[in-house]
Protein backbone atom coordinates (compact mmCIF):
# COMPACT_ATOMS: atom_id res chain seq x y z
CA UNK A 1 0.00 0.00 0.00
CA UNK A 2 1.57 3.23 -1.06
CA UNK A 3 1.76 5.82 1.63
CA UNK A 4 -0.42 9.10 1.12
CA UNK A 5 1.29 12.20 0.31
CA UNK A 6 0.85 14.55 3.52
CA UNK A 7 1.33 18.38 3.16
CA UNK A 8 2.38 21.09 6.15
CA UNK A 9 1.43 24.61 6.18
CA UNK A 10 5.78 24.45 5.46
CA UNK A 11 5.39 22.65 2.68
CA UNK A 12 3.06 24.86 0.74
CA UNK A 13 5.52 27.47 1.85
CA UNK A 14 8.18 25.52 -0.61
CA UNK A 15 5.34 25.08 -3.08
CA UNK A 16 4.69 29.07 -3.21
CA UNK A 17 8.77 29.54 -3.20
CA UNK A 18 8.92 26.63 -5.78
CA UNK A 19 6.66 24.44 -7.29
CA UNK A 20 9.60 22.47 -8.56
CA UNK A 21 11.52 22.09 -5.58
CA UNK A 22 8.25 21.33 -4.03
CA UNK A 23 6.85 18.43 -6.43
CA UNK A 24 10.68 16.65 -6.05
CA UNK A 25 10.49 16.73 -2.40
CA UNK A 26 6.93 15.13 -2.85
CA UNK A 27 7.31 12.97 -5.77
CA UNK A 28 10.67 12.12 -5.85
CA UNK A 29 11.73 12.43 -2.21
CA UNK A 30 14.83 15.22 -3.26
CA UNK A 31 14.61 17.53 -0.73
CA UNK A 32 16.80 20.67 -0.44
CA UNK A 33 19.72 21.07 1.46
CA UNK A 34 19.16 22.12 5.39
CA UNK A 35 20.89 23.69 7.40
CA UNK A 36 20.80 22.73 11.67
CA UNK A 37 18.58 23.86 12.98
CA UNK A 38 18.54 26.08 16.34
CA UNK A 39 16.89 24.73 19.41
CA UNK A 40 16.06 27.84 21.25
CA UNK A 41 12.98 28.68 19.37
CA UNK A 42 11.77 24.96 20.30
CA UNK A 43 12.65 25.62 24.16
CA UNK A 44 10.48 28.57 23.96
CA UNK A 45 7.87 27.08 22.41
CA UNK A 46 7.96 24.08 25.35
CA UNK A 47 7.48 26.28 27.73
CA UNK A 48 5.04 29.01 26.44
CA UNK A 49 2.88 26.20 26.16
CA UNK A 50 3.14 24.79 29.49
CA UNK A 51 2.56 28.93 30.61
CA UNK A 52 -0.66 28.42 28.76
CA UNK A 53 -1.95 25.30 30.28
CA UNK A 54 -1.46 26.60 33.80
CA UNK A 55 -3.72 28.95 32.62
CA UNK A 56 -6.45 26.70 31.32
CA UNK A 57 -6.32 24.64 34.31
CA UNK A 58 -6.93 27.56 36.44
CA UNK A 59 -9.59 29.07 33.70
CA UNK A 60 -7.54 32.37 33.70
CA UNK A 61 -5.97 34.33 30.46
CA UNK A 62 -2.26 35.50 30.09
CA UNK A 63 -1.69 38.79 30.77
CA UNK A 64 0.14 39.02 27.38
CA UNK A 65 -3.06 38.93 25.45
CA UNK A 66 -3.58 42.29 26.42
CA UNK A 67 -6.46 41.99 29.02
CA UNK A 68 -8.36 39.56 26.54
CA UNK A 69 -8.84 42.74 23.99
CA UNK A 70 -10.16 39.79 22.01
CA UNK A 71 -12.68 38.76 23.59
CA UNK A 72 -11.38 34.97 23.54
CA UNK A 73 -10.87 32.31 26.10
CA UNK A 74 -8.34 29.42 25.94
CA UNK A 75 -9.91 25.96 23.96
CA UNK A 76 -10.32 24.11 27.46
CA UNK A 77 -9.74 20.05 26.21
CA UNK A 78 -6.16 20.22 27.44
CA UNK A 79 -6.33 16.39 25.42
CA UNK A 80 -7.50 17.29 22.17
CA UNK A 81 -4.84 19.77 22.20
CA UNK A 82 -2.36 17.33 22.90
CA UNK A 83 -2.99 15.69 19.81
CA UNK A 84 -3.64 18.93 17.67
CA UNK A 85 -0.41 19.70 19.08
CA UNK A 86 1.93 16.80 17.82
CA UNK A 87 3.68 16.74 14.36
CA UNK A 88 2.86 14.02 13.80
CA UNK A 89 -1.02 13.81 13.97
CA UNK A 90 -2.22 17.60 13.93
CA UNK A 91 -5.29 18.65 12.86
CA UNK A 92 -6.34 16.31 9.48
CA UNK A 93 -7.90 16.91 6.52
CA UNK A 94 -7.96 14.29 3.65
CA UNK A 95 -8.83 15.15 -0.60
CA UNK A 96 -11.43 12.33 -1.15
CA UNK A 97 -9.88 12.62 -4.29
CA UNK A 98 -5.97 12.54 -4.65
CA UNK A 99 -6.07 10.99 -0.97
CA UNK A 100 -3.65 14.04 -0.09
CA UNK A 101 -3.76 14.85 3.63
CA UNK A 102 -3.08 18.61 4.49
CA UNK A 103 -1.91 18.50 8.59
CA UNK A 104 -1.20 21.42 10.99
CA UNK A 105 -0.28 21.32 13.86
CA UNK A 106 -1.14 24.45 15.88
CA UNK A 107 0.44 25.90 19.19
CA UNK A 108 -3.04 26.67 20.63
CA UNK A 109 -6.41 27.15 20.17
CA UNK A 110 -8.61 30.23 21.28
CA UNK A 111 -12.84 30.27 21.63
CA UNK A 112 -15.07 33.59 20.79
CA UNK A 113 -18.09 34.43 22.63
CA UNK A 114 -19.87 33.21 19.47
CA UNK A 115 -18.19 29.90 19.83
CA UNK A 116 -15.66 30.16 16.39
CA UNK A 117 -12.35 29.28 16.49
CA UNK A 118 -9.12 30.84 16.22
CA UNK A 119 -5.59 29.94 16.39
CA UNK A 120 -3.10 31.28 18.36
CA UNK A 121 0.69 31.06 17.15
CA UNK A 122 3.92 31.84 19.59
CA UNK A 123 6.97 33.63 17.41
CA UNK A 124 10.18 33.93 19.08
CA UNK A 125 12.26 36.95 17.31
CA UNK A 126 15.56 38.90 18.11
CA UNK A 127 14.27 41.86 17.13
CA UNK A 128 11.00 44.08 17.52
CA UNK A 129 7.73 43.83 14.93
CA UNK A 130 8.29 45.56 11.99
CA UNK A 131 5.11 46.41 10.22
CA UNK A 132 4.72 43.97 7.51
CA UNK A 133 6.40 41.11 10.07
CA UNK A 134 3.09 39.42 10.67
CA UNK A 135 2.44 38.90 6.66
CA UNK A 136 5.20 36.45 6.80
CA UNK A 137 2.37 34.27 9.05
CA UNK A 138 -0.60 35.21 6.48
CA UNK A 139 -1.14 31.38 4.39
CA UNK A 140 0.09 29.60 8.04
CA UNK A 141 -2.83 31.00 9.51
CA UNK A 142 -5.26 30.72 6.06
CA UNK A 143 -4.46 26.86 6.46
CA UNK A 144 -5.12 26.52 9.86
CA UNK A 145 -8.33 28.53 9.92
CA UNK A 146 -9.17 25.78 6.72
CA UNK A 147 -8.53 22.97 8.60
CA UNK A 148 -10.41 24.46 11.90
CA UNK A 149 -13.21 24.41 9.16
CA UNK A 150 -12.47 20.72 7.96
CA UNK A 151 -12.61 19.63 11.13
CA UNK A 152 -16.43 20.97 12.45
CA UNK A 153 -14.91 24.28 13.95
CA UNK A 154 -15.68 27.14 12.30
CA UNK A 155 -13.32 29.78 11.93
CA UNK A 156 -13.76 33.33 13.91
CA UNK A 157 -11.99 34.79 10.60
CA UNK A 158 -9.02 35.86 12.52
CA UNK A 159 -5.49 34.29 14.14
CA UNK A 160 -3.38 35.87 17.11
CA UNK A 161 0.10 35.58 16.31
CA UNK A 162 2.24 36.24 20.28
CA UNK A 163 5.51 37.75 19.36
CA UNK A 164 8.13 37.41 21.49
CA UNK A 165 11.60 39.00 21.45
CA UNK A 166 14.43 39.64 24.52
CA UNK A 167 14.50 43.17 26.14
CA UNK A 168 17.02 42.67 29.02
CA UNK A 169 18.89 40.22 31.50
CA UNK A 170 17.86 41.19 34.63
CA UNK A 171 20.52 41.51 37.91
CA UNK A 172 19.83 37.64 38.40
CA UNK A 173 20.69 36.43 34.99
CA UNK A 174 17.23 36.09 33.96
CA UNK A 175 16.07 37.36 30.20
CA UNK A 176 13.29 39.17 29.77
CA UNK A 177 11.26 39.02 27.15
CA UNK A 178 8.28 41.46 25.56
CA UNK A 179 5.27 40.21 24.41
CA UNK A 180 3.22 41.46 21.90
CA UNK A 181 -0.32 39.93 20.41
CA UNK A 182 -1.23 40.67 16.30
CA UNK A 183 -4.25 40.08 15.20
CA UNK A 184 -4.40 38.36 11.77
CA UNK A 185 -7.76 38.40 9.48
CA UNK A 186 -7.76 34.90 7.82
CA UNK A 187 -9.82 33.38 4.97
CA UNK A 188 -10.59 29.77 5.06
CA UNK A 189 -11.17 30.42 1.16
CA UNK A 190 -7.61 31.33 1.22
CA UNK A 191 -6.64 28.46 2.68
CA UNK A 192 -8.76 25.72 0.86
CA UNK A 193 -7.58 27.61 -2.14
CA UNK A 194 -3.45 27.18 -1.59
CA UNK A 195 -4.13 23.33 -0.65
CA UNK A 196 -5.70 22.79 -3.99
CA UNK A 197 -3.18 24.34 -5.97
CA UNK A 198 -0.27 22.76 -4.21
CA UNK A 199 -2.14 19.02 -4.90
CA UNK A 200 -2.94 19.82 -8.56
CA UNK A 201 0.94 20.67 -8.64
CA UNK A 202 1.67 16.92 -7.40
CA UNK A 203 -0.73 15.64 -9.75
CA UNK A 204 0.70 17.48 -12.99
CA UNK A 205 3.96 16.60 -14.64
CA UNK A 206 7.67 18.16 -13.52
CA UNK A 207 6.96 22.02 -13.21
CA UNK A 208 10.15 23.74 -15.63
CA UNK A 209 12.90 24.96 -13.16
CA UNK A 210 12.28 28.09 -11.75
CA UNK A 211 15.14 30.46 -12.14
CA UNK A 212 14.85 32.87 -9.30
CA UNK A 213 15.30 29.59 -6.76
CA UNK A 214 19.03 29.53 -5.67
CA UNK A 215 18.40 25.30 -5.97
CA UNK A 216 16.87 25.14 -9.12
CA UNK A 217 19.80 27.80 -10.73
CA UNK A 218 21.82 24.75 -9.02
CA UNK A 219 20.34 22.09 -10.59
CA UNK A 220 20.50 24.31 -14.12
CA UNK A 221 24.72 24.51 -13.87
CA UNK A 222 25.02 20.45 -12.87
CA UNK A 223 21.91 18.73 -13.94
CA UNK A 224 23.52 15.21 -12.56
CA UNK A 225 23.81 16.58 -8.86
CA UNK A 226 20.64 15.12 -7.41
CA UNK A 227 20.94 12.01 -9.73
CA UNK A 228 17.95 12.62 -11.59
Amino acid sequence: MVKPISLSPSSIALFLDCPKCFWLDKIKGVKRPSGIFPSLPSGMDRILKEHFDRHRENSTMPQELDGNKFGVSLFPDKEKLKEWRDNRKGLRYADSKSGVILMGAIDNLLITHERKYAPLDYKTRGYPLKDDTHEHYQHQMDIYSFLLEKNGMPSAGFAILLFYHPLRITSSCNVEFHAEPVQVRTSTETGEKLFIEAVKCLLGQEPEANRKCEWCASRIRSPHADGL
